[in-house]
């Protein structure tokens, strides 16, 4: 795997987790047994073996023998883990999964199927289209109630969205500490050495984003 592909996490790096945050030529470089979902812009929570592939925004794992992944061109990757290498889960939040606070309910699905607690658990997110770029209209704006990850722009009837604001603030919500958000790279609109956009290169790359459960998990 080459490492110039992708951007890690500090937090997760320090748990023993295999992962990236994918940047361009990550496809390439990932490790050839990351499982994903077919992703279909919902809530849907799939587990490893994934048999079809099924179709979900969020793919979780327990065991080492699969890493499990998204890919996104501006989108939001999240990352979580636990913080004893019990399980990883990788998350795809686009505007539509974002309002439908997908990330919050991953969480909730994954304290409801494995037992652990929320506090337990540590969220990376990754690069994408940051409010400095991400210029929304009227049926965005409408989707969303929170209001304070909105900042005007030029345009009437448009707004400025700031998707990590937004999944941090559900994530918080769920129960996930502050303290264990931590932001990984930058806008991927603003800049193109680095990263695949939808908005600003259509459907001509994408980044892949990963995670796998630690060999030797730190039970106890």
């Amino acid at each position: 795997m080459s490492e110039s592909a992708f951007e890690r996490s500090r937090q997760l790096e320090s748990l023993g987790v295999e992962h990236g945050f994918g940047m361009l030529g990550s496809h390439e470089a990932a490790p050839v047994d990351v499982q994903r979902a077919k992703q279909v812009h919902g809530v849907a929570l799939a587990r490893t073996p994934l048999d079809g592939p099924p179709e979900a925004d969020a793919v979780w794992s327990d065991s080492p023998r699969a890493a499990v992944g998204v890919v996104t061109a501006d989108c939001v990757p999240i990352l979580l883990a636990h913080e004893a290498g019990r399980f990883v889960c990788a998350i795809h939040a686009g505007w539509r999964g974002s309002a439908a606070r997908i990330a919050a309910l991953t969480v909730r699905a994954l304290i409801r199927v494995t037992g652990a607690k929320p506090q337990a658990l540590v969220a990376a997110i990754g690069p994408h289209i940051g409010p400095c770029c991400y210029e929304i209209d009227a049926p965005v704006l409408a989707a969303i109630p929170e209001r304070s990850v909105f900042a005007p722009a030029k345009r009437r009837g448009h707004a400025m969205l700031d998707l990590f604001a937004l999944n941090r603030l559900q994530l918080v919500g769920a129960g996930v500490s502050a303290a264990r958000i931590e932001r990984v790279g930058g806008c991927t609109f603003c800049n193109p050495s680095r990263y695949a956009s939808y908005r600003r290169d259509g459907r001509k790359a994408q980044l892949l984003h990963f995670a796998r459960v630690p060999a030797a998990p730190k039970f106890g």
